[in-house]
């Protein structure tokens, strides 16, 4: 397994300020010793990796003879996180403040200030940059530890970085047909072929006035209410909705951020899971939403206690962002836990909190110390991303620690554009792109 030689290199270089040391072995196996975030609880232990799998995980597993072993000693061993909601190519546009709350989301979409933020989109898509724009919201969001993300477009030109739960090049075994998205207002819905399509998603009821909340009553004259439906925002709906949610099995995901800055309240995420409804947290967009996941699970946690008497448990934030979002894009057979047989995809997070759930809602970017997709060190902390010999890859300073990302992906159009080079074709066309980190 050639492709695990640079990627046990770097682990055994990791910096001192992630807690981690190693006793270097061959290039079949990584075992990662530390407090591994399972799925039900967190347990000291082994992660086992072999190429782009999981072996074993757990405080039983054993380690194969020979093998490099990583020692976490500070900090948490975490099943790549999943940010079920975003617009990914809208995320290298700047904050937009809306002048004003709105009823709901036709409002603003129809607004002369949202046309006016809008038009760098429309430009930066007309000049063909539709792969830097969405790598680019890809880097912002693997800095954050996102290692699969929802609402990007199918392309080539993206594989390589974060998994697209649309695009069937994500590296996982699913069709084109297999997640399905649906963006636009809910009276246009596809009729769903429940024997192909596994996980439907679509925008229903955000915003709060009863032009929203009507659109349940569409979604399910649709015959859309079914288990494998994820409703985005259902920002207007009350107890009686979320118990029919319930009792079809359906899932919410949430990104509060957003609703609080257009409408000036957020879902009733209380309610739901009253009534047993699996939530996610997806940050939306860059424009209204956070800045990255940390600081999107930090507003859903002030909400929370502010408004939802803490209904939300301290271990339930751990599954918002890997179980209960594998679930909703009906991916949990290959990734959203630390357990043999799925992806390794995996986020090492420095952290002295006493429990997982509380060491996310400390996090700060500089605290990703390292982050794998299908095995593969795509970005940590910059001696280690060095001694790696990566030292080719994108130098950054993240929330003022040096890190690297590595952006070029052989073998795909536009595949040997750096950081740079796609930072550098959008601001020709927008001066005013996001930051990648704040």
């Amino acid at each position: 397994m050639k492709s695990l030689g640079w990627l046990l290199c770097a682990a055994a270089l990791l910096p001192a300020h992630a807690g981690v040391t190693v006793t270097p072995g061959d290039d079949e196996h990584l075992v990662i010793r530390g407090r591994l975030v399972l799925a039900e609880q967190e347990s000291d232990g082994r992660l086992v990796l072999a190429g782009d799998r999981i072996v074993c995980a757990g405080a039983d597993c054993a380690e194969p003879p020979g093998a490099t072993v990583l020692d976490v000693s500070e900090g948490y061993v975490f099943p790549g996180f999943i940010d079920a909601h975003n617009h990914v190519a809208y995320n290298a546009l700047p904050k937009w403040t809306p002048p004003k709350l709105y009823q709901n989301r036709g409002q603003w979409q129809r607004a002369a200030a949202y046309k006016t933020f809008k038009r760098p989109y429309d430009q930066l898509k007309k000049s063909g940059l539709i792969c830097e724009m969405v790598k680019y919201g890809e880097a912002k969001a693997l800095i954050s530890g996102v290692t699969t993300i929802q609402g990007s477009p199918a392309g080539r030109c993206l594989q390589g970085l974060i998994r697209n739960a649309e695009n069937p090049q994500s590296g996982l075994p699913v069709s084109s047909a297999h997640v399905r998205t649906f963006i636009l207002d809910v009276g246009g819905a596809p009729k769903i072929d429940w024997n192909a399509t596994d996980a439907f998603l679509i925008h229903v009821a955000e915003g709060v006035d009863a032009d929203a909340l009507a659109e349940f009553s569409t979604l399910k004259a649709k015959g859309l209410l079914a288990p494998g439906t994820a409703v985005i925002h259902g920002t207007a709906f009350g107890d009686e909705e979320f118990r029919q949610m319930g009792a079809a099995g359906s899932k919410l995901i949430w990104s509060p951020q957003s609703n609080l800055a257009l409408y000036g309240r957020t879902t009733r995420v209380d309610l739901a899971l009253r009534h047993g409804v699996p939530v996610s947290l997806g940050v939306d967009w860059n424009p209204t939403g956070s800045d990255n996941l940390f600081d999107e699970l930090r507003v859903a946690e002030s909400v929370n206690r502010q408004q939802f008497q803490s209904a939300i448990r301290e271990r339930d934030w751990v599954a918002m962002i890997t179980r209960h979002p594998a679930r909703a894009l009906a991916l949990d057979d290959y990734i959203g836990e630390l357990r043999a047989g799925l992806k390794a995809d995996v986020v090492i997070l420095s952290s002295r909190a006493a429990a997982p759930g509380q060491a996310l809602l400390d996090a700060r970017l500089r605290d990703v110390a390292a982050v794998l997709v299908d095995g593969r060190l795509l970005y940590g902390d910059s001696d280690a991303m060095a001694a790696a010999g990566r030292a080719d890859c994108d130098a950054l300073t993240v929330d003022g620690a040096p890190k690297r990302l590595c952006m070029q992906t052989a073998k795909t159009p536009k595949g040997e554009q750096r950081l740079d080079d796609v930072r550098a074709a959008l601001r020709k066309v927008y001066a005013g792109v996001a930051p990648l980190a704040p």
